[in-house]
């Protein structure tokens, strides 16, 4: 479960509250904070909770969306709140693109799997302007053009463990894309 400290003073955190999963495994992998929003991969129940945590010691659940191989490993946002990105940590996983405009009807827009077939695998995705920077373990780093959520477009890529694409957890497992020189590490 999501623990919420208050760190105004950091060497005295205080216990704020918690976020109770609404089903299965209470374990969240991961999670992405947007002000008073927060976006919390459930990997082994895969889904992503959208949590109102505007008060911490009473998060309220706002909507949940299962992903498409179901092993829910990251989350986030595009720069406008509008569209969401998923991975999924698991073989021939994908990056995917969700429309959260109404959290009463979350809607696929689109799918990018990276060379299809190969057993490729997924880690994290970041956006920064229009582009989703995503580490792929043995693929490396691909950044995909995503001004059309509908339509995700690979735009670069940098192999980073050239020995092979087959699907295992070799290689590059995330990135830094918020430098203000532009350099991803």
């Amino acid at each position: 479960h999501p623990l919420f400290l208050d760190i105004s003073d950091p060497l005295n955190p205080v216990y704020s509250g918690v976020f109770l999963a609404p089903t299965g495994n209470p374990y969240v992998h991961d999670g992405y904070v947007e002000n008073d929003t927060a976006y919390f991969g459930h990997i082994y129940d895969g889904y992503v909770s959208i949590v109102d945590v505007s008060n911490k010691s009473n998060p309220v659940l706002l909507a949940t969306q299962q992903t498409p191989n179901a092993f829910t490993h990251n989350v986030w946002l595009s720069d406008n709140h509008k569209t969401m990105f998923t991975t999924d940590e698991t073989t021939n996983s994908f990056l995917t693109a969700y429309d959260i405009s109404d959290l009463s009807n979350i809607t696929e827009l689109s799918r990018f799997q990276k060379d299809p077939g190969s057993n490729s695998i997924v880690h994290n995705t970041h956006i920064r302007n229009d582009y989703a920077v995503t580490s792929w373990y043995t693929e490396g780093v691909v950044i995909n053009d995503v001004s059309r959520p509908k339509n995700m477009i690979e735009v670069g890529h940098y192999d980073t463990y050239p020995a092979n694409n087959d699907g295992v957890f070799d290689g590059e497992w995330g990135e830094y894309p918020f430098f203000p020189s532009g350099n991803i590490v």
